[in-house]
């Protein structure tokens, strides 16, 4: 759904807009009694909100559910389909049902909305797949300024986002029963509970762009880009999942990213190089990306601008009918 979603806000493929929405209706209203194909749980969740602790991995599913109903919200909003943009707006927003105040995380919760009794936060497995709430807290990427809200607005949300790139990355095991790869590669680098080596984590450098503290986000790429990834046998910090982590890298190596796919914008991160070309196929022309003041020493950008107008982000269109993308480091943050 996010793939067709985001194909479609940027009309990759308008002849096939409509057929591609009837299979992502027809992928949500349906499941198979064997896995197959469909939701699993898709009447539980539509009369709860939410899936319970009766399927594995619940929160996590739940989460994407949610997420692809945004998806479906999105291209429903751009066929002028009013009904169903109201429906799928509301239910991506499901997922908040499972967030639990007490505790500060998003947690599985049985038939009955009680939330699950024995719950450790760096517990990996059984309600979350390949991570731990820490990470699932974080995972509606579509709903950004909601989640801020949740964590009771921006300060709450930085000071969630510092805590989980500062802490040990310790998890339990308790999930699965034994150690997954995903854990020991977390284990094995100095980034606290970020597990950029897994596609959970792949946003969260970029969240900073949202809290108190958006200087963050280019410290956290600089550093991922130079100690996680070697030009070596070693290469990534985990498996090379469809090429996911050269996707991350390539685009945080342009200064830009596309945290949600879907909405049909993208984040400001910092470039690695002094100067790239892109070629824009669909304008058949070239973008031109230039870093000044591109010095080793300097984590912060001090400013973007795209075709000489300063940017927070960048629409695609924008960036489509640019030639210019200029950014300025500097040696500290700009206030």
């Amino acid at each position: 759904d996010g793939v067709i979603a985001d194909a479609i806000q940027k009309s990759l493929a308008p002849d096939l807009h409509t057929e591609l929405f009837e299979a992502m209706l027809d992928t949500a209203r349906k499941e198979d009694p064997n896995g197959h194909y469909g939701r699993r749980g898709a009447k539980e969740y539509k009369e709860l909100g939410y899936l319970s602790t009766d399927y594995h991995e619940s929160v996590s599913h739940t989460i994407d559910f949610s997420y692809s109903d945004f998806c479906i919200a999105q291209t429903a909003q751009l066929l002028g389909k009013e009904e169903l943009t109201k429906e799928y707006t509301q239910s991506s927003l499901s997922y908040r049902t499972l967030f639990d105040p007490e505790t500060g995380y998003i947690r599985a919760k049985d038939k009955k909305g009680h939330f699950r009794p024995d719950f450790s936060p760096i517990s990996w497995g059984r309600d979350y797949a390949e991570c731990s709430a820490i990470q699932a807290t974080l995972g509606a990427l579509h709903d950004i300024e909601g989640l801020k809200q949740l964590f009771g607005g921006e300060k709450g949300f930085t000071h969630y986002l510092t805590r989980l790139a500062t802490q040990e990355p310790y998890y339990e095991v308790t999930g699965y029963g034994y150690e997954i790869h995903e854990m020991s590669e977390m284990a094995q680098v100095p980034f606290g509970q970020i597990a950029i080596s897994n596609q959970p984590s792949f946003h969260i450098p970029y969240l900073f762009r949202y809290s108190q503290h958006p200087e963050y986000t280019s410290i956290l790429i600089q550093a991922l880009r130079k100690e996680a990834f070697q030009p070596s046998f070693q290469a990534y910090p985990g498996d090379e999942d469809n090429g996911s982590l050269s996707a991350w890298y390539v685009w945080s190596a342009l200064g830009l990213y596309p945290t949600c796919p879907g909405k049909a914008s993208y984040d400001l991160g910092i470039p690695l190089f002094d100067h790239l070309r892109v070629y824009l196929a669909e304008k058949n022309q070239w973008l031109d990306v230039r870093t000044q003041q591109n010095y080793e020493h300097f984590h912060f950008v001090q400013e973007c601008q795209l075709d000489g107008k300063e940017k927070q982000s960048i629409s695609h269109q924008e960036l489509l009918n640019a030639k210019t993308l200029d950014f300025t480091l500097s040696w500290l943050p700009k206030h």
